[in-house]
This record gives structure tokens, sequence and C-alpha cells, in this order.
């Protein structure tokens, strides 16, 4: 199974000042390279995406993606006017994993959620009031607890992570390629 770049939307790493990071979606996912998909659109999560495909390189595109290790150390939390608001996702609602991935001055780790982990997702930005104020939420994510990207959210991501299309797919874009690897190996299981 390989979690497609297609549909990876630019401007993600220019749009955003040091400290300020986005997700980016991830338009497919593809079994076994036959080209069928398998969890539809994903959303445009980076600011300033203009939908135009990005063209790096992908150093692992033919790789395919990996099962997602369930005990990994990694967790997305939510930060509401700087005060933990609570879990978005752990490396538990991920079901699959694939990168290190370059792009231009990026480097892509996706990760793909499962079933059950688009549904704890869409809740826990409910639960929190990111639906009806997202612009006061961030997302930390973390690593052996050291913080490796935070996202700002806002009406236009939420809206993206809670549409009933979304397959489940995120990009996290990483500026070094050793955090990226490290994130990409935890997840892996390496």
């Amino acid at each position: 199974m390989e979690l497609s770049r297609r549909g990876v939307l630019g401007g993600v790493g220019s749009a955003f000042a040091i400290g300020a990071i986005g997700f980016a979606g991830a338009a497919t996912v593809t079994d076994d390279g036959n080209g069928a998909t398998d969890g539809g659109s994903g959303p445009d999560l980076g600011p300033g995406s203009d939908g135009v495909e990005t063209g790096g390189t992908d150093r692992n595109d033919e790789a395919g993606s990996v099962p997602a290790d369930a005990s990994a150390p990694f967790e997305a939390a939510l930060l509401a006017d700087g005060d933990e608001a609570g879990t978005l996702f752990d490396a538990a609602d991920l079901a699959r994993v694939q990168g290190v991935i370059s792009e231009e001055r990026e480097h892509l780790v996706y990760v793909a959620l499962s079933d059950a982990g688009i549904g704890s997702v869409q809740e826990r930005l409910a639960d929190a009031g990111a639906t009806d104020d997202p612009n006061r939420f961030v997302v930390s994510m973390t690593l052996d607890g050291a913080e490796v990207r935070r996202v700002e959210l806002d009406e236009a991501r939420v809206a993206a992570l809670t549409d009933d299309e979304w397959g489940g797919i995120l990009t996290l874009p990483f500026g070094q390629e050793s955090v990226a690897t490290e994130v990409y190996e935890s997840l892996a299981g390496e």
C-alpha cells in the first residue's frame, strides 16, 4: 500500500514562519501500486496552498507504506490558548506510515489514520471546542515528549479534518530530514 503524493498541495513550507508549521493533505491511498484508491480526497491543511501539485523528488516514492507501530511515542496534542486540551491523535490512531519523502526544503512523513482514528480526531476536535473557535487552537506534535512540529489551527483546517469525505491521510512536513527520519522510524517501528 502506498500513500500517494499525488494531490499534495504546494505552499506549505514557505507559508509558515519559524515555529509555525502545518499539515498538508494527500489525496489518495493506492493499494499494491495498481492505482486503485482507498481513502478518497484528503484535506488541504497548509495555508497558502494553491491546489498545484508540488514538484520535488520522492526518495521513497516506490517503497510504499508500512503498518504504524501503535506503541510509538508520538502524539499530536491540542493546545487551547497555550493550555493542554487533550490528544488530537497518537500512534495508536494510525494505520499506516510512509516516508521520508523530500520535496524542495521539506521532508515529508505520510500517515494514514485508521477509521477509528478518523472518528476520534473528529470527535476530539468537537469535544475540545475547536470546531466552534479553531483559531484558539494549536497542535503540538511530540516524539518521546519533545516537540517536533507545531500547527496552528484555523477554520479551513478544522473544516477539512471534520469533512465526512476526508480519507484520514495527513502529510507531516519537517524542515530537517533528520527529524523526519526519526519520526518515521519511530512510527514504523524501526
